[in-house]
């Protein structure tokens, strides 16, 4: 997942938690890196747009780390496995996001952001959230559970519907397979099926956006007019320029 080593660094944790209504209650890292995320649903193009967004940072000169959604070594088999057995309940699945989430900020994200890296997270906090906010999980509760998430210095939101997403994943070359998708709607509990769970999580992005700065990117549009809007965004916050070519 890395396009460079993950430095190490002592487990220090940047004061502040993340509180349901009250954004500035949630400060910057105060560190030398940056944390951009982009959430969004599958099908929404992630995989591509971070892929394009991480080379063109690399030509600039940037360090680049790359951590994704259910990755920790921790818990992903763990997952998959009750996945597998369809055993998990809505409330066991945000206990077990949440340990990857901490995990990988733990042993990813701050040491990175400690040696100035670009850390580029395909699916962070605001996934979870809505994910688990879409299984019928209390809302309160799960702020509480999340609230130890560093605070990205950007954050993307791929819109898109229900129906072009589902296209793209039953497509070739799809963020998801159907059965991956299936295997989601399993957890959902009270959600009769996949598409049902994608318009819940959509509907739980839109109201995360409300409160939280979720910059919205329309994902319907093609690749490249959402990647040079990206790097439009993600060049403000770096400060280099949006268009391709140059050194940092």
């Amino acid at each position: 997942m890395y396009d460079q080593p993950v430095p190490t660094a002592p487990a220090t944790w940047p004061a502040g938690r993340l509180l349901p209504d009250e954004p500035r209650a949630w400060p910057a890292h105060g560190l030398p890196g940056w944390l951009i995320s982009i959430d969004g649903v599958d099908g929404s193009g992630r995989a591509t747009q971070i892929e394009l967004l991480s080379a063109w940072l690399q030509l600039h000169g940037f360090g680049v780390v790359r951590t994704a959604w259910n990755s920790s070594k921790l818990v992903s088999r763990t997952i998959a496995e009750a996945r597998r057995q369809q055993t998990l309940t809505p409330q066991t699945y945000s206990i077990l996001h949440a340990i990857d989430l901490a995990d990988r900020i733990e042993t990813e994200i701050l040491p990175s952001l400690r040696s100035g890296y670009v850390v580029l997270a395909d699916r962070y906090v605001f996934t979870a959230l809505a994910r688990d906010a879409a299984r019928g999980v209390e809302r309160s509760w799960l702020w509480n559970l999340y609230g130890f998430a560093v605070r990205p210095d950007l954050s993307i939101y791929l819109r898109i519907d229900t129906a072009l997403s589902l296209e793209r994943i039953r497509g070739i070359g799809g963020e998801a397979s159907e059965a991956e998708a299936l295997a989601s709607a399993e957890a959902a509990g009270p959600l009769a099926s996949f598409p049902a769970f994608q318009d819940a999580v959509t509907r739980e992005y839109e109201r995360l956006g409300t409160t939280y700065p979720l910059q919205v990117l329309e994902a319907s549009v093609p690749i490249r007019p959402q990647q040079l809007v990206l790097r439009s965004r993600v060049g403000a916050l770096l400060g280099i320029d949006g268009a391709d070519g140059g050194g940092r």
